[in-house]
């Protein structure tokens, strides 16, 4: 496989804004491509890639790059490691004191002092967390982008989501959390201005320095726009496609085992409930005595893979439209789709295959393509490089939990 290396570039399939940005992915790429190539690869993937999760990745704890980010933007003198958390923590709470920025952007009894205390201590936070800050300590865009993809490993502002436009709008004319809100409110009873299907909405040609421009693209924006959490989103309708498509697979998988006992029980997708799907896709993680998936905390990846498992209460809870269909449901259900259809084919080919795929459906949800500094769109890519995709998966899980258990014993 190592003379394909060279297909692999993600460097090349995307777009980069700023020259940061594509380092940090090239790095990326780069090391991804070198641990495919190992001659262990073949032989032992599994440990191979969790060793390069656990151990090469480069993570960086949100509550370490904020302190890092306020020592640098306070000009603070004295050597960083000598600087103890409250300095930081009065730093905070007096910039958004004096900037006017809630402590949060839903109610909580909790005090200011106390969420900062948190922030900084936090492996991860919320994509909200990120914005909020961004008024608190007067960030720029290009300030907020870094923490979005660099430590959240997760997409950039989002230019198909209204208060994300309304975000990044009010970070790149320093205007502060209360015209964000007044604009979000401007938004809500904003007359949609129709756009055809075939018009592009946000491009590299995007200019919204003004507050008209920016009305201008929310109301073509509305247009558009479907709640994420309803039934009529596209990322709700890929969703519901993809896991019908995976229970077509799992029923074959149980019909197989019943003619293999003797068995007259016919299995339809119909049939398979989220708990068959839990079973099947998170087959490597331990239960525990309710039956449950073990706590993701017990995993050692859990800051890797942020907290996330396919669980059949994520799908019912998504189903039910209580949770909002995120990339990582996608990814995992076209992750799992491939590696079951494509199993006996080349990996090189499966890999292709899979990522020609998810980056249209990501592209048709208005989701960011296959972000290969993401922990876990990187451990699936891995996974699928590798002859059987859905073992390696499943026993890098189960290794996880078991790693996770020696270190606290």
């Amino acid at each position: 496989m190592k003379n394909r290396m060279q297909d692999l570039d993600f460097e090349q399939n995307v777009a980069f804004d700023k020259v940061q940005e594509y380092e940090f992915t090239r790095r990326a790429a780069q090391r991804f491509r070198q641990v495919v190539s190992l001659d262990s690869f073949e032989d032992e993937d599994a440990d191979v890639i969790f060793h390069y999760l656990y151990k090469e990745m480069e993570l960086v704890s949100f509550g370490d790059h904020l302190k890092r980010y306020i020592y640098e933007r306070a000009e603070l003198e004295e050597p960083f490691s000598e600087v103890p958390q409250e300095v930081y923590k009065e730093i905070v709470v007096d910039s958004f004191k004096e900037t006017y920025t809630p402590k949060s952007m839903n109610p909580t009894s909790t005090k200011l002092s106390a969420l900062v205390n948190n922030w900084l201590n936090q492996a991860s936070v919320k994509r909200e967390t990120v914005f909020l800050l961004g008024f608190g300590l007067k960030m720029t865009t290009e300030d907020v982008s870094d923490f979005l993809t660099r430590v959240l490993k997760e997409q950039d502002f989002d230019f198909y989501n209204p208060d994300e436009v309304i975000y990044w709008y009010c970070y790149s004319t320093q205007q502060g959390y209360h015209k964000a809100e007044e604009l979000k409110k401007k938004y809500e009873i904003l007359a949609p201005v129709e756009v055809e299907n075939t018009q592009v909405l946000y491009g590299s040609n995007l200019c919204l320095d003004t507050e008209e421009k920016l009305i201008d693209y929310l109301a073509r924006l509305k247009s558009k726009r479907v709640d994420p959490i309803s039934e009529k989103s596209q990322a709700f309708q890929e969703f519901t496609k993809l896991l019908y498509h995976a229970k077509q697979i799992i029923a074959g998988l149980y019909q197989h085992d019943e003619e293999e006992k003797g068995g007259d029980k016919v299995w339809t997708a119909e049939r398979i409930t989220p708990s068959d799907v839990e079973k099947v896709i998170c087959s490597g993680i331990p239960i525990n005595k309710m039956g449950n998936l073990k706590k993701m905390s017990a995993s050692i990846l859990a800051k890797h893979f942020s907290q996330k498992r396919f669980s059949r209460q994520r799908i019912t809870n998504i189903l039910s439209h209580k949770l909002p269909v995120e990339r990582f449901d996608l990814i995992t259900l076209e992750f799992f789709i491939v590696s079951q259809e494509m199993e006996d084919d080349d990996p090189f080919n499966r890999y292709k295959h899979f990522l020609d795929e998810i980056q249209d459906i990501l592209l048709r949800c208005g989701m960011g393509e296959i972000y290969i500094v993401n922990p876990y769109e990187c451990f699936l890519l891995m996974c699928l490089l590798t002859d059987c995709p859905l073992a390696v998966f499943s026993e890098i899980w189960e290794k996880s939990y078991e790693e996770g258990e020696a270190e606290e014993a």
